[in-house]
């Protein structure tokens, strides 16, 4: 009996299952499948007739994938230069100048521009009576008092030949002062801004002559007002010339000079008559103490004009 009953059971089971297959089987064949019904009336009678489109595999198969879709688009884009596109900022180097090997202009970022006896932004050397110096800056102090007129070789007309000739050796990245003084000082002023110092343009160069040539002699002499007036514009060489032993410079301004100029060269050119007499003049102990160079000129010597 027993027995019987457990047969039962087991043949219930297995009725089961096998009733459940085809459900199981029709439910995976809808989640492979979509289906699209069309209704269909024939008189009294009605009917469906389904179509159905793959899903799964076969779905992801008919479908281009989001990847290849964009590789094909970028691969029918042309390769671009980023410097191409992107703004420049002034002076910058392009890609496409660089792999050409074309020059990099003077005046752009990463160097100056300019000449002057060192080359590319160079420094000049500039000589006035034996004296030399050498910088960007440069401020000329000449005497123009009474004394300086002399009598059949004028000292002041031998002073502007050589100054005319000390500023043509200059490039026009170079500036310059012209300070003539007998009291008081009178400077080149090309621009109208009092102190200011002049590029060695050929323009400036120009109106320099046009000033020296204007210049005359009378008056008495004042050398300390002068050459305030030329430290102030921070040169770095200042060339000093004077025929006057009086009034001398004291050692108390001759200090005033030195804790003022801070460095800067100041040359001192001293006008004489005859050989120079022994001694140790204020302009040589001017032009050593400011790391300079002391020259003596007999204006007898100096050529008739």
């Amino acid at each position: 009996m027993v027995s019987m009953v457990l047969h039962a059971l087991a043949l219930l089971a297995i009725a089961l299952v096998m009733s459940d297959a085809p459900r199981r089987g029709a439910q995976s064949e809808r989640s492979a499948e979509v289906g699209i019904a069309l209704k269909h009336t024939e008189g009294d009678s009605q009917y469906f007739e389904t179509e159905t489109s793959p899903r799964g595999s076969e779905a992801k198969a008919s479908a281009a994938e989001p990847s290849d879709l964009l590789a094909e688009v970028l691969s029918e884009r042309p390769a671009t230069d980023p410097s191409e596109v992107l703004p420049k900022a002034p002076g910058a180097i392009g890609a496409s100048a660089i792999a050409s090997g074309g020059p990099i202009q003077p005046g752009s970022r990463g160097g100056p521009a300019g000449g002057g006896t060192g080359g590319l932004g160079g420094k000049g050397r500039v000589n006035v009576f034996g004296t030399s110096g050498e910088g960007y800056k440069f401020v000329y102090v000449f005497d123009r008092s009474s004394s300086m007129e002399g009598s059949g070789r004028s000292p002041l007309a031998a002073s502007k030949q050589e100054l005319i000739g000390s500023l043509g050796s200059l490039e026009d990245t170079h500036q310059f002062q012209i300070v003539f003084y007998n009291e008081e000082p009178t400077a080149f002023n090309p621009s109208g801004e009092k102190g200011k110092l002049a590029f060695a343009t050929e323009q400036n160069k120009e109106r320099a002559r046009r000033f020296v040539g204007s210049i005359s002699a009378y008056g008495s002499t004042d050398h300390m007002k002068a050459l305030e007036m030329a430290i102030k514009m921070q040169p770095d060489v200042i060339f000093f010339l004077t025929d006057a032993d009086e009034p001398r410079l004291s050692a108390r301004q001759l200090y005033e000079i030195r804790r003022r100029a801070a460095g800067i060269q100041i040359n001192a050119i001293e006008f004489g008559i005859g050989p120079k007499s022994g001694g140790d003049s204020f302009l040589a102990r001017l032009a050593r103490e400011n790391g300079g160079q002391y020259a003596y000129r007999d204006i007898t010597k100096f050529a008739l004009p």
